[in-house]
Formats: structure tokens, C-alpha cells, sequence
């Protein structure tokens, strides 16, 4: 069975698209302008809320949604056209126990335009100024859990095993959170139902494309069920194992690199055999 030409690229952020960068290097985006001009589309897949994602998408020129905060938010040029907010209240219980009996336990509001966190611990104390939000601390009482927020960040800079402790609570919650385990650093959490590939279905369903002509690109376990999904799931060569278990396609390339490398291969070769014109 032929492979249906790729019309969409998906790609994730951080440690795939960028390692620290504040940009995209020009490299990446003369090949997303490439793309474009070959009637490809190209969007973003991330765990960002669009505020800390719009300079990437500027530099993409972006023309289409692109998926935010995985998959609660999809974002088109400055409005949110669809998005599913977390009830704090759900994991009160769970994170106010793992605040008081570990004070390195860093918990973060997530809302549209700033992050701010409950207590200041010394992880946050060392990065004040540095993220919108950092210095605003909302406490840690009733009336701040009985909010919706777009996401709850917690971690543990001392990577002390209580983030896999934590993530065993967190799954009597499963029915109501969606959750994304970074190693024994820090967990994400986000509304149910929730995913990059929940957010991808939805940009699918708004841009009338099917899966099949998708090529996702991603480094870590968040996106491991996009890159399942989409038609084509690379994993850059820096990717966490796990997801290069699932994937169609490792590239040699690490980060930026992989990625351009990914996009030569099964999108602008592959036109090339087919007689696709250029």
C-alpha cells in the first residue's frame, strides 16, 4: 500500500526543534519556508502555554493552529480557539500532603499569560525574573485551589524519587487529570482527555485532513501517542527510549538537526521519487 504524500509537519519544541534557544535557527526556518512553498503545512506540538511558545511559532510564521500545553489549548496567532481548563481541586488533597511533607516541592499555577507558584521554594528563589509569574506567589490556600488554571507544574529539583510517588496518587485521579511524567524531575498536569494527539485530532478535524498525510516529530513520552498517531513518527536521535520504541524513524541528527533532517527525507525525497513537482 502506497504511503499517502505528507501534507502536515508536526513538530515539538523543546530538545527537538531547540536545545536553550530563545529562536529557531535560520537553518529551521528556511526549511519550514521550503515546506510552505511546496504547499506543506507546519505547526508546533507542545507542553508550552502559547505565551512561552509565540516566538517560536513568529519565527515559523505560522499561518495554521498550532497545539499548546499538551493539547488543552490549540492556538492560532494571538486567540485560543479551542481550549479545556484543569478544576485545581481535584489534586488539592494529594499535592497539599507532598507540599508539607517536602519543602523542595515546587508547585506552579499555570494560567493564559504567566506562571506563578504557590510557595517560593529555593528552586524558585534562583529563578526570579526569569519567568513571567515567578515573583507573584499565590499561596497555598483554599480559595486558590477552587479555580480552573490551564495547567499544574510540580517538582522536585533534588530528583529524590517523590515525582514517581506522587504520579501513583495521581492515578486515582486518572478519570478527571491527563498527566506527563519528565523523568523523577517534575510532572505536568492538565485537564482529562487531554494529549498532544487529542490536540492533534482536533487540529486534523479543524484543518479537514486526515492522520495519514501527518509527519510528527518529538523527543520525549509526551509525545510519544502524537507520534503514534501521526502516518510518520520520527524521534529525534536525542529522544528518551521510549518513544524510539514506538517510533517509524530515528534520525542520525540530534535536535534541529533530526528534524531537517526527517523533513529531506520522507517529505522533499519522497516528493522527489513520486514526480511530485517541486
Amino acid at each position: 500500500m502506497e504511503r499517502i504524500p505528507v501534507q502536515l509537519v508536526v513538530c515539538d519544541i523543546d530538545d527537538t526543534l531547540i536545545h536553550k534557544d530563545d529562536h529557531l535557527k535560520e537553518e529551521t526556518i528556511q526549511v519550514i519556508q521550503e515546506l510552505k512553498r511546496r504547499g506543506i503545512q507546519f505547526t508546533l506540538a507542545t507542553g508550552r502555554m502559547p505565551y512561552r511558545a509565540e516566538s517560536y511559532a513568529r519565527d515559523a510564521e505560522l499561518t495554521i493552529p498550532y497545539v499548546a500545553n499538551n493539547g488543552s489549548i490549540l492556538y492560532d496567532r494571538g486567540r485560543m480557539i479551542w481550549c479545556r481548563m484543569l478544576y485545581a481541586k481535584i489534586i488539592q488533597e494529594i499535592t497539599q500532603r507532598y507540599m508539607e511533607m517536602y519543602p523542595q516541592f515546587t508547585v506552579i499555577f499555570s494560567f493564559t499569560d504567566r506562571e506563578c507558584p504557590l510557595v517560593r521554594t529555593e528552586w524558585i528563589r534562583k529563578r526570579l525574573g526569569k519567568y513571567k509569574g515567578y515573583d507573584e506567589t499565590l499561596g497555598n490556600k483554599p480559595e486558590v485551589w477552587n479555580q480552573a488554571v490551564h495547567k499544574i507544574y510540580v517538582l522536585d529539583d533534588a530528583r529524590s524519587g517523590i515525582i514517581g510517588a506522587f504520579v501513583r496518587e495521581l492515578e486515582r485521579c486518572a478519570n478527571e487529570i491527563s498527566f506527563f511524567q519528565y523523568g523523577e524531575f517534575s510532572i505536568e498536569i492538565v485537564a482529562g482527555g487531554c494529549s498532544k494527539a487529542s490536540g492533534l485530532t482536533r487540529l486534523l478535524e479543524y484543518l479537514s485532513l486526515p492522520s495519514d498525510c501527518v509527519m510528527a516529530v518529538g523527543d520525549h513520552t509526551n509525545d510519544i501517542e502524537v507520534i503514534k498517531k501521526a502516518g510518520i513518527g520520527v524521534a529525534v536521535a536525542n529522544a528518551d527510549p521510549q518513544l524510539k520504541a514506538v517510533a517509524d524513524y530515528i534520525t542520525i541528527g540530534e535536535r534541529d538537526q533530526g528534524v531537517r533532517e526527517a523533513v529531506e527525507k520522507f517529505v522533499f525525497g519522497e516528493r522527489r521519487e513520486i514526480g511530485i513537482p517541486h
